[in-house]
């Protein structure tokens, strides 16, 4: 690895014209535990053929709420799984300030160690895909991980946003990082990225508690 390259990995930041981050909400770790079962396997799938070395660079899946739910539940449900990977959940958790410039430095570090293994805790980027111009462009022409990446796309928008998914299926060969491309809610398609290409379906069960 070059002087230039680790530079080059130092400086990046999160693309916000290709992802737009998730939001936060009231009672995230309350709606991840409420939904156990569904958040780890997400997490398994997430790290599937990513340690100790890159195997499988481009994965997708699918999200559904359970049965009646609102879209909107759901979305937030995904926000709140998102935040957990990117480490927004823990940033917010951290007593001062100080000691959350410390792990974002360290973060950066690591990412610029490109001889270093990732490991299970390493925050991801995570954000949504859009639909609008720009976007769309962006993913399609030249967007690049940074990191370990999990992508979150509207499946009721998934016309549009397959352009994006089959332009990134594409370049993923490229990629250093591995990317989870997660449709969300219905729509009328889990579309793959390719023919034939299995897609990870996951569910989210019907429970009393935050939505």
């Amino acid at each position: 690895m070059s002087v230039v390259d680790y530079l080059v990995g130092l400086q990046a930041s999160f693309d916000s014209q290709a992802l737009r981050p998730p939001a936060p909400a009231d009672n995230e770790r309350a709606r991840l535990r409420a939904q156990a079962q569904a958040t780890q396997a997400l997490a398994a799938w997430c790290l599937q053929g990513t340690m100790p070395r890159l195997r499988q660079r481009f994965l997708v899946g699918a999200l559904r709420g359970a049965a009646g739910a609102e879209a909107l539940a759901l979305m937030t449900w995904a926000d709140a799984f998102a935040r957990q990977m990117d480490g927004g959940i823990r940033l917010d958790a951290m007593s001062t300030a100080l000691q959350g410039l410390a792990w974002r430095l360290q973060t950066k570090l690591n990412d610029a160690r490109a001889w270093r293994t990732r490991q299970p805790s390493d925050p991801w980027d995570a954000g949504w895909a859009l639909s609008t111009p720009g976007t769309l462009r962006r993913l399609q022409a030249d967007w690049i991980p940074r990191r370990a990446t999990l992508v979150l796309a509207d499946a009721a928008d998934h016309e549009a946003l397959s352009l994006a998914l089959a332009a990134l299926w594409q370049r993923h060969g490229r990629f250093r990082h591995p990317v989870r491309w997660l449709w969300v809610g219905g729509g009328g398609a889990d579309l793959p990225a390719e023919p034939g290409q299995l897609v990870a379906r996951f569910n989210l069960a019907a429970v009393a508690g935050p939505g």
